[in-house]
């Protein structure tokens, strides 16, 4: 995967996890307590690792496991994108290291 590619595919991931994790925050407004940021989370990862493995399959790159972790770190890579700046992420990092139970 060349930078370029790797840019572009960052781009539209982090759009579309933003997008979806809107949409999941107006379906939810008042059924449940749910800490955004840990959704936001959770729908990067979950389209940025997807996201990664289309492309894969599309471009018909082999599932070794160096592109399986590339994949996660691009998850994880269109997390931290798209909760778009540094008071996000460092609430994030204190919603989950602070377990209410």
């Amino acid at each position: 995967m060349t930078t370029t590619m790797f840019l572009i595919l960052l781009s539209g991931f982090s759009v579309i996890s933003s997008l979806v994790t809107e949409g999941i925050k107006n379906v939810a407004t008042d059924k449940v307590n749910l800490s955004y940021n840990i959704v936001a989370l959770i729908t990067a990862l979950i389209v940025g690792g997807g996201g990664t493995a289309v492309y894969y399959q599309l471009n018909a790159v082999p599932f070794t496991v160096n592109n399986v972790i590339y994949a996660v770190l691009m998850g994880l890579a269109s997390g931290l994108v798209s909760m778009v700046g540094f008071d996000k992420v460092k609430q994030a990092i204190v919603q989950i290291t602070n377990k209410k139970g």
